[in-house]
């Protein structure tokens, strides 16, 4: 096991302990990279090949920031359409006569739209068109804009809304808007098929089978026959993604390191090829004052109690988590970008506390 500078040692304890095989981190400012590094196995099962640089991992839930919120911001930013729209205006199917109609993107994009945290709608119907309507019929838990409730749904509509406002799949549109023009390479929907045909060795592998997601389907799981088996490795992990083509909303995005640190930056110093340089507010500014959670557009700000961001990072820090075992944080007083991805689901599920380990990290990074 390599051994190097203090994040080096930390993560080489953490892999020795079993908490996951292997781990890629970047701390970063505006300049450029202050470390970097990979250490343990991308894969143990049935392959092994070495965690490096150039890993690509399943992002999981950092696709909602550094994908959908990205591109709602980006298509504001030309006109296509704004954040307060309501929901229906641009997923025409969401057509409700109660509280729905009041759900706008913003209300998606800071989990205030009431919509519950998470559904197995794959377990409900046969194929996406069955599925979408599904999920458009499910009832809201909440008031829009009276709680914050982490939720899935939300996302995989948000998804749905930005395909139906431009006419493009959420893939092809994050390759187009976002992708192209930062020259990213390593940041993709579908990792193993064209465009992008990634060996399946950069990919970091996942858990064998769906265990996990089946244990939290429970009794409403009972006679679904679509769980998959063998390792998941270069597909996505979440189940409600998998079943939508690897696409949605929610989950979906792979990518390296350096990838996900060039897309934070994007939020933090908007460059103009992607958002104009007044967006980095939508970003850092917390949207829902006084309810549980401190929410921007796409991120939690450190100020939320629990955060994962650590006493090291400021409270006007943001950030998300991915269920996979991934994580970024960005530091707008000192100017740094933390991200930490491990493939800690390989090769299979086992409890940790996954937040202590990312505000250790935190603690580190930030002293460098």
């Amino acid at each position: 096991m390599r051994r190097g500078n203090r994040i080096d040692d930390f993560l080489a304890d953490r892999i020795a302990a079993g908490d996951f095989p292997g781990a890629s981190y970047l701390v970063g400012e505006r300049s450029g990279v202050v470390a970097e590094g990979a250490l343990g196995r991308s894969a143990v099962e049935p392959e092994s090949h070495d965690a490096t640089p150039q890993t690509l991992y399943d992002l999981a839930s950092l696709s909602k920031p550094l994908a959908t919120a990205l591109l709602a911001s980006h298509l504001q930013g030309k006109g296509v359409l704004r954040l307060e729209d309501p929901l229906s205006r641009h997923l025409p199917a969401w057509a409700p006569a109660d509280a729905r109609a009041n759900v706008t993107l913003l209300d998606l994009l800071t989990h205030r739209s009431g919509l519950p945290a998470w559904l197995p709608f794959y377990i409900h119907a046969a194929d996406r068109d069955r599925r979408v309507e599904w999920l458009l019929r499910r009832p809201l838990e909440a008031e829009p804009g009276r709680r914050v409730v982490y939720s899935d749904p939300g996302y995989i509509l948000l998804g749905f809304a930005l395909e139906h406002a431009t006419g493009r799949p959420l893939d092809r549109l994050f390759a187009e808007r976002v992708a192209r023009p930062l020259n990213l390479d390593d940041a993709t929907y579908r990792p193993l098929e064209p465009p992008a045909s990634i060996p399946r060795a950069r990919i970091a592998a996942g858990e064998r089978g769906t265990a996990r997601e089946r244990d939290l389907a429970g009794p409403e799981g009972e006679g679904y026959n679509g769980w998959r088996t063998g390792i998941i490795w270069g597909t996505v992990h979440d189940q409600n993604a998998f079943t939508l083509g690897g696409v949605a909303g929610h989950a979906g995005l792979f990518g390296t390191a350096r990838a996900v640190y060039r897309l934070a930056q994007e939020c933090l110093w908007p460059g103009g090829r992607v958002m104009p340089p007044p967006a980095a507010a939508l970003f850092r500014s917390s949207l829902t004052p006084g309810l549980e959670e401190e929410r921007s557009v796409g991120f939690q700000l450190a100020s939320t109690a629990g955060s994962s961001a650590g006493a090291a990072l400021p409270p006007t820090a943001f950030g998300h988590t991915g269920f996979t075992g991934t994580s970024v944080w960005i530091d707008p007083v000192a100017g740094r970008i933390h991200v930490l991805l491990t493939n800690r689901l390989h090769p299979r599920f086992a409890p940790l506390d996954m937040n202590a380990v990312r505000r250790d990290f935190h603690a580190i990074a930030a002293a460098l």
